[in-house]
């Protein structure tokens, strides 16, 4: 708690992380002059360590089964080292001492975020293939309209490879992130993969697992954090309004309701369950929330596009929309752009989502999906195939 606090702290306080960018990046880059890179050695971290999950470990288990990596070293960073990791991975603490002499060792990084931790200090021996986490409908990288230290804007090319999941992103990748298009990937996302090609009996273990009913559909409610909403702790909190008694009375006969939040804002939300409502916010996996939902609620998150690929329902409860587009801003239309209408009260969204017709929003959907998500399915393979082609022999 305490070393969240000072981090923090540190992000959000524009001297301190000047300061903190400045004398970091001298002390690394001071090590990297020491520490030699190994050709055969790749470094994988997502969100920060948080968890091993999302596109670096699909890229990490498909490359298990590659002949080309037979000989490599793999290394993953996380900040929980009790996470269990498959085949031979050295796992290190984030942000320890092992983390930088790896990170600076490696040839290859793998990053869904960044392996920096806020530094700047990559070499031109180091390759960073850059997964991102999904399409951006919000402004992101120093274009909010409101800006953070934690998003300042890339003052040169931080990536050598970034996926993109279609040529919407990939021009807004190529532009804030100063790099080529040819270097922005048009692969979808590693991660999605799973989405493309599942097994429908994992449907009913994901149930049981949960401790969810298997009679009822399934609603997921994943609304975004608002950089801008901070407590007295200068923590992020999230407060939609909406009063889950009355969801229970209109929809509470045909579904249950998932609420999975932003994991900056999941330890504020007070999400009281009950044979209704479930709180998802910590489980592991959201592809298998995913899999089993049979419709989704956001507002301004990716998760529409990543959902799209299952060709289901999507709506937007978007309840503050004009704030957040004057604090974050947004790169698209929702009304033109969005396979559904806008809501901005609960009254509204129940209304819609206890009428609708099914199976012409599946079809909105999937033109949505068409249009947004062209390359969905093998994006692990197609991307590891364009690492082998340009950078191993």
């Amino acid at each position: 708690m305490l070393r969240q606090t000072i981090r923090d702290f540190i992000k959000y306080n524009k001297m301190f992380y000047k300061a903190y960018r400045f004398c970091g990046s001298i002390l690394i880059r001071f090590l990297s002059l020491f520490i030699p890179v190994n050709k055969k050695k790749i470094f994988f971290i997502s969100f920060g360590g948080r968890k091993y999950d999302d596109s670096p470990k699909n890229i990490y288990e498909k490359m298990l089964q590659n002949d080309k990596f037979k000989d490599y070293t793999f290394v993953w960073a996380l900040t929980d080292l009790s996470v269990n990791v498959p085949g031979k991975a050295i796992c290190v603490k984030t942000d320890s001492f092992s983390y930088y002499y790896h990170c600076l060792s490696s040839r290859f990084w793998i990053t869904n975020v960044s392996a920096e931790r806020g530094l700047d200090f990559k070499t031109k021996k180091n390759i960073c293939i850059n997964t991102w986490h999904g399409t951006p409908l919000k402004k992101i990288c120093g274009e909010e309209n409101v800006n953070s230290q934690a998003t300042e804007k890339y003052k040169k090319n931080k990536f050598d490879l970034i996926c993109a999941q279609s040529e919407y992103d990939q021009n807004i990748f190529s532009r804030i992130f100063k790099m080529d298009k040819s270097d922005v990937i048009l692969c979808d996302l590693p991660r999605n993969d799973d989405l493309v090609d599942y097994d429908i009996n994992r449907i009913d273990k994901i149930k049981a697992n949960l401790g969810i009913p298997t009679d009822k559909k399934v609603i997921l409610y994943m609304p975004t954090y608002r950089e801008y909403l901070r407590d007295n702790n200068n923590s992020c909190y999230l407060a939609p309004p909406i009063n889950l008694k009355k969801w229970e009375d209109e929809l509470g006969k045909e579904y249950i309701l998932l609420v999975r939040a932003h994991y900056l804002v999941a330890k504020e939300l007070d999400i009281r369950e009950n044979d209704f409502v479930f709180d998802v916010s910590k489980y592991d996996c959201l592809n298998d929330l995913y899999i089993i939902a049979d419709l989704l609620i956001s507002d301004y998150s990716s998760a529409f596009f990543d959902f799209a690929i299952l060709m289901r329902p999507v709506f937007c409860f978007a309840y503050d929309l004009e704030e957040y587009q004057r604090n974050r801003g947004l790169y698209m239309n929702l009304n033109e752009a969005l396979p559904c209408l806008i809501d901005n009260n609960e009254d509204d969204l129940i209304e819609h989502i206890k009428v609708m017709d099914y199976k012409k929003m599946c079809e909105n959907t999937k033109k949505f999906k068409e249009k947004y998500l062209p390359f969905a399915g093998n994006s692990s393979e197609t991307l590891i195939n364009e690492i082998i082609s340009r950078y191993i022999t």
